[in-house]
């Protein structure tokens, strides 16, 4: 291995913290040096600077083609976040860079974000806090509006890592598991988890809970239209933890206006931020977080050490 390799830092430092900056430049492997590239650098500087990358890790980073194509000594494009909507992959493969995702890094966060919407939608949970902070006593009189996640049955649409991750922690409330994905996981993995495969129309019309975690992709954008959410029962809940696009958001808000569905646990939309002056904000059955599933510290612990890691690894620099 050569003396020194160069890894670019390709970052937003709205999405990343002075505190996490301070773990990424702490977490450098010895023999590499860290350029952090800040996403409103000049044009001139941040080409410069790529230009000299041996690996980029990028979160979100979003370079040109221009960049890439000047990055001659390039050998791995290392993406600290798992979905890959806001990159443009095609510049990748006429240099023949490989580009790779987190590894899951996010996935047991994603999860517990999930399960924590399906759950607060299922007990109300704002409509209690708000009401206590607000001096009113709801006590008993919503119980009839009040669901468990017990026994009924949970449909996940995406069922890579994020999704069998939710799977697992959805089992132990005690339901049953269905899913629906392009590419079947392995049938150690559908045993472990007992999960059992659903069309899609099948999928929502027996599901109790349907969380999305299927990428955005052209195929995907708008799949759960006002079609698939008519085949949901009127006591089902959503959940989408995944991209905001993958949702026809319109539609979504008409079913639960009209009670067509009981409630959603929204953690992206289909523009971010979400304007002030969203019907979602209005209905007293949805809960809503800003994109916020997948970030935690211990997530960034994970993201960090796969980054400087297992991505090298992938390419025979590190063992």
């Amino acid at each position: 291995m050569a003396d020194s390799h160069t890894i670019v830092f390709l970052y937003s430092d709205r999405l990343v913290p002075p505190e996490v900056m301070e773990m990424v430049e702490g977490g450098v492997p010895e023999g590499f040096t860290l350029e952090p590239v800040e996403q409103g650098t000049s044009p001139e500087i941040r080409k410069k600077k790529i230009a000299q990358a041996d690996f980029i890790i990028a979160y979100p980073g979003d370079p040109s083609a221009d960049e890439i194509n000047a990055a001659t000594r390039l050998k791995l494009f290392q993406m600290l976040s798992a979905g890959h909507d806001w990159l443009n992959l095609s510049i990748f493969a006429h240099p023949g860079i490989p580009v790779a995702n987190n590894g899951g890094a996010n996935a047991p966060t994603v999860a517990e974000h999930a399960i924590l919407l399906t759950l607060a939608v299922f007990k109300r949970l704002p409509e209690h806090h708000n009401a206590l902070v607000n001096g009113h006593w709801v006590g008993a009189t919503r119980t009839l509006q009040m669901r468990e996640l017990r026994g009924k049955t949970v449909g996940i649409l995406g069922f890579g890592r994020i999704g069998q991750e939710f799977a697992r922690l959805a089992r132990g409330f005690g339901t049953n598991i269905l899913y629906n994905d392009t590419i079947h996981p392995s049938f150690s993995v559908r045993e472990e988890i007992g999960a059992v495969y659903a069309p899609f129309d099948d999928l929502f019309e027996r599901s109790d809970v349907i969380s999305v975690h299927t990428p955005l992709t052209n195929t995907t954008k708008g799949m759960v239209d006002a079609r698939a959410l008519g085949l949901m029962k009127n006591s089902a809940i959503l959940v989408n933890t995944s991209r905001g696009p993958v949702i026809d958001e319109a539609a979504l808000i008409g079913a639960l206006q009209n009670d067509e569905i009981a409630g959603a646990g929204l953690d992206v939309f289909s523009v971010e931020p979400l304007e002030g002056e969203s019907p979602l904000f209005s209905l007293n059955n949805v809960v809503l977080t800003s994109h916020i599933a997948g970030v935690t510290l211990d997530t960034w612990s994970r993201r960090i050490a796969f980054g400087f890691g297992w991505g090298w690894v992938s390419c025979g620099i590190k063992e």
